[in-house]
This record gives C-alpha cells, structure tokens and sequence, in this order.
C-alpha cells in the first residue's frame, strides 16, 4: 500500500478520534480511544500535543553545530557496529511519548553517556503526549520531518511495515534480537516474519485487587473462577441510601480501547476462546466462547457491582475493590492507594469452568524511519541502548525497570533485574509471560480493535445484546481484514 495513502487515512482517524474521544486523561479520566494501555502514565502527566526537545548537556555551541551539520548518509548494508564516518557531526532525532519530568531523570543521563562514548552523536529527544504518537509519526512523514528513531505500540506494524516506513535493522541487530529475546517477546515485535526493533517493554494483564475491601467483605483469596468473580464482586460492592454505588466491586473502564478490550481478550482466552482464526483472516471473538465473556462482563454490570462512571483514579482512592489491568499501573498505585502498594494484591485472570488462566501480552518497541539519512547510526545508538553494560544490564533495562515500573523484553535484563522482578506485586506479571498470548499483529489490527471496543460498550449499556454487539463487531473486522489483505 502506498505510504500516502495510509497517511491520509490515518490522520482522518486520529482527527475523528480526537473529535469524539475527550481527551482527559490528564484531568483523571480515562485514557482515549487509540491509546496503547501502558500511556496512561505519561498522559497524566504530560500536557497533549506538547513536543519536547531534549538534547545531551553541551554547550550552545556545541549544540548549534550539530543541529547545523550536514548529516551523514545512510550506510546501507552496513552493521550496527561499523556505521557511522568516525568524527563527522550526526544528529540523531528520537521521538517518543516519555515527556515527565520522572522519566527524563532516567533517560538523560543515558543519552549523555552515549554522546560521551560517541562526541560526534547529538541526541534529541522529542516527546508527545500518548494521544498524538501515532498522528505525529505519520504526518511527520507526510511533512518531510519524521524523526530518525520511533518509539512505538507493535499493533501499528502492519500499517508502519506496510507503507514502508520503517528501516530494515541490519544483519547484526536482526540477529540480535533474535538472540537477546524471548520468542514470544521477538513474535510481539514481528511482522510478516521479520522482527523491526528492539522490543522495550512487556506488558501482561493480571486481576488486581484491595486486599483489605476483600478481607472486610470476608473474602480470603482472590477468585480463581468466574463464579468467584461474580460473587466476590457483589460482596465487595457498597451501596448508599440513595442505591447509587459508593465502593464497586469490580471495575471496567469505557473510552478507552485497551482498558475495554485488553481485559475482554485475556477473560475470552481464559473461556477457552479465540481473538482472531489460527490464519489471522477472519474474527474468532464472536464464537461462542466471546459471547459468554461479554456476558460475563454485562452480568456485573446489571448486578450492580460496577458503575461505568468510576475510573482508575477511583481504584487508586481505595473505592473500588478489583480490575484487570497491566502491570506499568503499578507506578500509579504506589503513590496513592490507601494503606500502600502491600494493600495490593495480583492474581491470575479468573477462568471459566471449562477454561484455564490466560492472558494477554502486548508490546513497544524501537524503530527506525526508512528515509533517514542517518538510519545506520540510528542502529548502532539503539544497539548500544539495548546491549547489556557492565553487570549484565542495559541502559534500556534501567530505564524500563526503574522508571516504567515495566517488564523488561530483553532476558538478561531480566536477570540483571531479579530483585525487582521479584517484587509482590510485579512477579505475578512476570509469571503471567507462561500463559500469555500476544495480541494479534494482523492488517487493520487498530482498527478493529476500535470497532471492537464500541460494540462491546453497546452491550454494556444495553444498547445491542452481546451476541449482537459482537456480531457487528466480527463482521466490520473480517471487512477490514478483507480490504487488508488485498493491499
């Protein structure tokens, strides 16, 4: 498919998103529709549509020269650790959306090293709020900006490898990659049988849950079943004189694509259910098994334990006794749920009675712009990032660990990072990689996953029965998937 045409359609949508998703995350609610779920963080703190630059700590100038250098050319085939003319100026222009002051702290000195080790490399680091990334990298290509390095959700790869936006990685880093990481992890940042990048972090999907609104209730473990879930949801649940909910006991959040179809997914495949057919040409989660999981999910709704009103900041107040949700959350509930992050607790998806535990893996990955002038020493930075440093970690490892609260793809950051790792809260995430599914990488992947989310949400306020509001869902997937497929 020619790059134009998947620009244009790209910014209609994120156009017409933003016309009909409220963006307000960063006033408390919910994170908007095209939002990969690990964003929230940033989008709570970081003001939208805000680019900031950030370079290493020279002098002005220093830092004029290398904005007014003449770039270096690509290096074609070159590898990862022979690119780049020895002392010629480069600019390297990363764009992601880690904007907070928290996360610069991290990220800073590492791209200090980096043009210490390398005088000639200036980093510029450019950030947007979460809901722009994907407008920015594609209209920043249509423009004639783009960055030489994005950092971006791997359910936008069809899309990106399809209108050849992204740089091959050269021979060393492909092998890299396939070496340094799991295979679910190199499949999670793969396309059409090739990985594009570095995958950063890892995100699974648990149960969380308020110890303490469980044990009030007398409740002494988490529910394991469904049939548990629906009863320690109503346990959990409080009601004033008025009806109206005053502590839910379960939370499912609307407005936000993969706050509604992340725990929909990991439910469906602890049914026993499918996403997508073994060919990934038609949808599957509108068999059966996908019925009952949205029913699962509207009967705690019309039992009265979830009001759709509430939202994470509700969970993190201490009014809202279980979710399912990813483990970069775990930031958020350090600082603010009553009684600490022991007050926490994580488990296992509930399964159905017919069903085991499952869940859900998705992530983020580095790439490279395909017309960059300097695509070959843009590989060689984020080969370094990626490579373990003195004590078996990398410079990506620190940052994914210690400022994104995050799983780290690469394994040796994972031993490098045991102790953390280990954590209460954050092994059970880890643990959950052992029966997790990668979120399906197809053509059209977001926009079905969109379309997906608004049917879903028809059931929930009873607008269209779930096997309706599924149906019309599967039949506007396999539309997408059919266009897709002839591109």
């Amino acid at each position: 498919m020619p790059t134009y045409k998947f620009i244009y359609r790209q910014v209609a949508l994120a156009a017409c998103l933003i016309l009909i998703v409220p963006v307000v995350a960063a006033c408390g609610g919910t994170p908007p529709a095209t939002t990969p779920p690990v964003a929230q963080a940033t989008a709570a703190q970081a003001s939208a549509g805000n680019a900031t630059a950030v370079a290493p700590a020279t002098s002005a100038a220093e830092a004029t020269s290398a904005s007014s250098a003449t770039e270096a050319p690509a290096a074609g085939n070159a590898t990862a650790e022979t690119s780049g003319a020895s002392g010629t100026p480069v600019k390297l222009v990363l764009l992601t959306h880690w904007g907070t002051a928290d996360y610069q702290k991290i990220l800073q000195p590492i791209f200090d090293e980096y043009h210490k080790q390398n005088p000639n490399v200036t980093i510029e680091h450019q950030t947007v709020a979460f809901d722009d990334l994907l407008k920015r990298i594609t209209t920043g290509r249509l423009g004639g900006v783009a960055p030489d390095i994005y950092h971006f959700y791997n359910l936008w790869l069809p899309e990106f490898a399809g209108s050849d936006l992204l740089s091959d990685p050269p021979p060393d880093v492909a092998e890299d990659i396939k070496a340094g990481y799991s295979p679910s992890t190199v499949e999670g940042v793969s396309y059409n049988g090739r990985a594009w990048g570095y995958a950063t972090e890892v995100n699974t999907y648990q149960l969380i849950y308020n110890k303490k609104l469980l044990k009030d209730a007398g409740i002494d473990k988490a529910p394991e079943t469904w049939d548990e879930l629906r009863t320690a949801a109503q346990k959990t649940t409080k009601k004033g004189a008025d009806g109206k909910i005053t502590q839910a006991g379960f939370m499912l959040l609307k407005g936000w694509d993969s706050g509604v179809v992340h725990p929909f997914s990991a439910l469906l495949w602890s049914n026993g259910g499918a996403y997508v057919s073994k060919d990934g040409t038609k949808a599957a989660f509108n068999d059966p098994a996908g019925v009952q999981t949205l029913e699962l999910e509207h009967d705690l709704i019309k039992s009265g334990s979830v009001d759709l009103g509430l939202g994470m900041p509700d969970f993190v107040a201490g009014k809202i006794a279980m979710t399912i949700m990813a483990n970069w959350w775990g930031a958020d509930l350090r600082k603010g749920i009553p009684g600490g992050i022991e007050n926490v607790g994580v488990a296992p998806i509930p399964h159905s009675a017919g069903g085991k535990s499952a869940t859900l893996q998705y992530n983020w990955l580095w790439g490279v712009d395909k017309n960059s002038k300097n695509a070959a020493e843009a590989w060689k930075f984020l080969k370094w990032l990626n490579s373990p440093q003195g004590g078996g970690s990398t410079p990506m490892g620190k940052f994914l660990t210690s400022g994104l609260n995050a799983i780290p793809g690469r394994q040796s950051d994972q031993k490098a990072y045991a102790a953390e790792l280990g954590d209460p809260f954050v092994k059970p995430f880890v643990d959950a990689l052992q029966v997790a599914h990668t979120e399906p990488i197809i053509p059209g992947a977001q926009e079905i996953k969109t379309a997906l989310q608004k049917q879903i949400e028809a059931a929930w306020f009873d607008q269209k029965a779930p096997k309706e509001a599924l149906g019309a869902a599967a039949e506007e997937a396999n539309r997408i998937l059919a266009e897709k497929g002839k591109q």
